[in-house]
């Protein structure tokens, strides 16, 4: 197989769109039934993120052995840092577009929003102290560690067993913390990203490669776990608690269901190498990080662009069913279309470094520090 796989970026491109879903909220508390609608299209949508956990993990594998974990993961940091890097000014920078638009002091938005509360393990490790959904980028480099740990001992045969175990206790940390409290977080690297890139990594290690002829079984898997799924979510969040749907969503994050939904898909995927060949959605799917890092600050700026000229017109767009349906497909086609402008003026290179300044910056200086030594001499 190429480094490419139509199929595998198809999906990332669906998977991308369920995110825009489970962070801009469409529906959720609209009308009578709106809750029902956006709990269907959350629960659905749960692949999302450990389906790109996962995918990285396959794809890992073909890259990386004890001989080559050094550079490689070398390789990794300095993609997903500047990645990271270019998140958090990302979200500084909405930050500040939103005070402006609201004629709000921008230092002090910055300290009650990003700065105020910052953590090393916030920064560092948990990823979410400028902006929550950068988690995932530190979760994925630190899953990646864990991952090519095991392959630099030889130890690879337990990975997965020992991912699976961390897991299941991070399961019970997002949807049992009523019944079993862990006092701290496990919707991070150790408790759920390393599991789904050890998943992955092991599905590519074993070469496993899902027959065409059976690609409707596959389907029929990913349309039974989703059922399932559906019904996990459901009983987690409102049959053991005292909830119902129209009085709130309860978000449980992942369930046990999730690992055998993702599974599926990616059996489909890797049965139909082709998938989407013919339509955007491969291209897409390679800008989906991009699209990751963009569409929350995006949604912050429309928010406050709503609410200033809501104010002034009289009118709530975000009480709309135009907002409601529309909201979605606007913040991911904007997030892309931001994204690749980005890239066609210089801010970043798509494939590359997202912080071209400062490797521009660092030959200055070098250029700068060599003429200073060249002069002495």
């Amino acid at each position: 197989m190429s480094d490419r796989i139509e199929s595998i970026d198809t999906m990332r491109a669906v998977a991308m769109f369920f995110i825009v879903i489970a962070h801009v909220k469409p529906f959720k508390g609209f009308e009578t039934y709106g809750n029902y609608v956006f709990f269907a299209l959350d629960t659905i949508g749960q692949f999302d993120v450990p389906f790109f956990f996962a995918a990285s993990g396959y794809f890992l594998a073909k890259t990386v052995d004890a001989n080559t974990v050094t550079s490689r993961l070398w390789t990794v940091f300095k993609k997903l840092g500047s990645l990271y890097l270019f998140g958090i000014l990302l979200y500084l920078a909405a930050t500040t577009c939103v005070a402006l638009i609201q004629d709000t002091p921008v230092t002090a938005a910055l300290v009650a929003h990003r700065l105020g509360d910052l953590s090393v393990a916030g920064l560092l490790y948990y990823g979410d102290a400028i902006g929550v959904p950068l988690w995932f980028l530190t979760a994925l480099f630190f899953s990646i560690c864990f991952v090519v740990l095991f392959v630099r001992v030889g130890k690879t045969r337990y990975l997965v067993p020992v991912a699976a175990v961390l897991h299941l206790l991070g399961l019970i940390g997002m949807n049992f913390q009523h019944v079993f409290e862990i006092p701290f977080p496990t919707r991070d690297a150790l408790f759920f990203g390393f599991f789904y890139v050890a998943l992955g990594f092991q599905l590519r290690s074993v070469d496993w490669t899902p027959s065409e002829d059976r690609s409707h079984i596959y389907l029929g898997a990913v349309c039974l776990f989703l059922v399932t799924q559906l019904l996990e979510q459901y009983a987690i969040g409102y049959v053991l608690r005292d909830h119902t749907l129209p009085q709130a969503v309860v978000l449980t994050e992942y369930t046990v269901s999730t690992v055998f939904f993702v599974l599926a898909l990616f059996a489909y995927a890797l049965s139909n190498p082709e998938l989407g060949e013919h339509t955007t959605l491969p291209t897409v799917g390679r800008y989906a990080v991009g699209i990751y890092l963009v569409h929350v600050p995006l949604f912050r700026i429309l928010q406050a662009v709503n609410r200033v000229w809501g104010a002034a017109l009289g009118i709530d767009l975000t009480t709309t069913l135009l907002w409601q349906v529309a909201i979605t497909p606007l913040v991911y086609v904007l997030s892309l279309l931001v994204y690749l402008f980005m890239a066609k003026i210089g801010v970043i290179e798509l494939g590359g470094s997202h912080t071209p300044w400062l490797d521009r910056i660092r030959a200055y200086v070098g250029s700068l520090v060599s003429s200073g030594r060249s002069e002495i001499n």
